[in-house]
């Protein structure tokens, strides 16, 4: 049983490593510990010590970076760990597995220590990053392993296995698997990881025993510790901040972080495995009734054409044949020359179907609502609630740029004359979404005298769909802007300078016109490489 958890583990593992997604999330990993101790002139910050900067020492260099990346990878790591399950169902693997002698427990287990290991390589690359940062510095070259790698060991891994766990758990849920799952995450990410700093909640990233440890050296070199904060997020300070000495966390510090790691490694198991309870055993040789003559049923009771995508057609078109739900035949030369004048208007409407379909009513009766509250006259120079309303149309935006259940759709559509026309015909359909949540804040903010605010509400609706689009053009999948935008979201909302694409620090944000023209050269690439793939298909 533990040599096939542990195959399967490993397996899975290597496959996603050769993923887009896995080599972004791993940059950004270095990235931010080259943020989080910069080596040059660098005024960015991921720990905030009030007005003090710790020397890089093995211990504090190792501190910053392990804080930085249970921050970041709990959000963006959390985008490239979940979906396996679906993957598995959509390739076929899981009807492969169904043969083999493989529990449904064993199976969630197994992609639980598959994403221990996604995190796992991501953490030792970004240790080895923290000792090259110490080793440059230069402000202390003994290189303290214990004290480096104990922050990692104790506070980011068990916090990542707790990520790792919620992944499996949300790929069981079938309403949790697409981009409201995304949302939800980062609703949890924001209570409960960045909760942890106001000292409420679990500790989840051990701040109480390093503050108070860093609260000792300061008092012990005579500092006054009563108006000390401390802080765990990327920011930029200008001032000149006093240095402090701070050795790391040692053995005999560990005990308090420790037991909550092992708590926490506890339920993060515990979590992976209850979808066991609701999650159907891999079985692949019971027939689905409605899957008819030629069909099968999926690894996970889905049921799946033997052959989804027909003969292809020597113009590299699908088959004029191809079979359609009901047993009606989709026939792509109706789609050419005869409609030309109106695809236009139908890629549209078409694309607008994709957007909304599979949302419940419910999603609609809350989108309803967002809208309502976005329409809530100002009270400064931004609108308060429409960041938080252009946060519900995110599974929306997560299916722009490709196919998520495409099979021979693509196919079909490639049939069509004009891939620029669908594209935009797709752009337009994100774009709808956005403008209904932006624009009667737009209209109450021009009333109130704020034309800029009013204009930089627009760029913004304007700029999330190019975003996501180009996501969902580059990786064919919904996972980069799943990470990207509440990444960007999060830098607005903390009028992080630059980032701040609705307008909501007022003048101290990107002109409107920069953001609308971000918008356009996004929406370009998109285009661009949807038409490169084209020519070359």
């Amino acid at each position: 049983m533990v040599t096939r958890i542990g195959a399967l583990a490993l397996a899975d593992f290597r496959e996603r490593r050769r993923r887009p997604g896995y080599l972004v999330v791993l940059l950004g990993t270095l990235a931010l510990g080259l943020l989080a101790a910069p080596v040059g002139d660098s005024r960015w910050e991921v720990f905030q010590v009030t007005d003090l900067h710790g020397r890089y020492t093995s211990g504090y260099v190792g501190t910053v970076t392990a804080l930085g990346g249970a921050v970041w990878l709990s959000l963006a790591g959390f985008g490239i760990a979940r979906g396996t399950i679906g993957r598995d169902e959509r390739s076929g693997v899981g009807r492969l597995l169904a043969a083999t002698p493989l529990s449904r427990v064993g199976y969630l287990a197994g992609k639980f220590v598959s994403n221990l290991l996604l995190f796992g390589s991501m953490l030792l690359a970004l240790a080895g990053t923290a000792l090259a940062v110490q080793l440059i510095k230069g402000d202390s070259d003994r290189v303290d392993a214990v004290r480096l790698l104990l922050p990692y060991v104790l506070v980011t891994l068990p916090l990542l296995a707790a990520v790792a766990g919620c992944a499996v758990l949300f790929d069981t849920v079938p309403g949790l698997r697409g981009g409201l799952g995304a949302a939800v995450w980062f609703v949890v990410w924001l209570v409960l990881v960045l909760g942890a700093q106001a000292g409420g909640g679990p500790d989840l990233l051990g701040m109480r025993r390093i503050t108070a440890s860093i609260r000792e050296v300061l008092a012990a070199g005579g500092r006054p510790v009563d108006g000390v904060e401390f802080g765990v997020g990327l920011t930029a300070d200008n001032r000149v901040l006093g240095t402090f000495d701070w050795p790391g966390l040692g053995p005999g510090e560990a005990f308090g972080p420790a037991a909550t790691g092992v708590l926490l490694v506890g339920a993060a198991v515990g979590i992976a495995l209850i979808g066991a309870l609701w999650f159907r055993r891999l079985d692949g040789s019971r027939a689905h009734p409605a899957a008819g003559a030629g069909g099968a049923i999926g690894a996970f009771g889905t049921s799946r054409a033997t052959d989804p995508t027909g003969p292809a057609d020597p113009a590299g078109g699908a088959a004029a044949s191809s079979a359609g739900p009901a047993g009606f035949a989709l026939d792509p030369t109706r789609l050419t020359a005869p409609h030309q004048g109106r695809i236009g208007f139908d890629a549209l409407l078409g694309e607008l179907r994709i957007l909304v379909r599979g949302q419940r009513l419910w999603w609609a009766g809350v989108a309803v609502l967002a809208m309502a509250a976005a329409a809530v006259a100002p009270d400064g120079p931004s609108h308060a609630v429409l960041p938080f309303a252009m946060l519900w149309p995110m599974p929306l935006w997560s299916r722009m740029g490709h196919r998520a259940d495409g099979g021979s759709i693509d196919q079909l559509l490639g049939a069509c004359p004009s891939p620029l026309r669908r594209g935009l015909a797709g752009l337009l359909a994100g774009i709808l979404p956005a403008l209904a949540v932006a624009a009667v804040p737009a209209l109450r903010l021009t009333g109130a005298g704020q034309d800029r605010a009013a204009a930089g509400a627009l760029a913004g609706a304007l700029l999330i769909p190019a975003l996501a689009l180009l996501c969902g053009s580059l990786t064919r999948g919904p996972r980069m802007f799943q990470t990207v935008y509440p990444l960007l979201w999060y830098g607005m909302v903390n009028h992080v300078s630059g980032l701040d694409f609705l307008g909501v620090s007022g003048d101290r944000a990107p002109a409107p016109l920069a953001v609308a023209g971000a918008a356009a050269a996004l929406a370009a690439a998109a285009l661009a490489l949807d038409a490169i793939r084209h020519a070359t298909r």
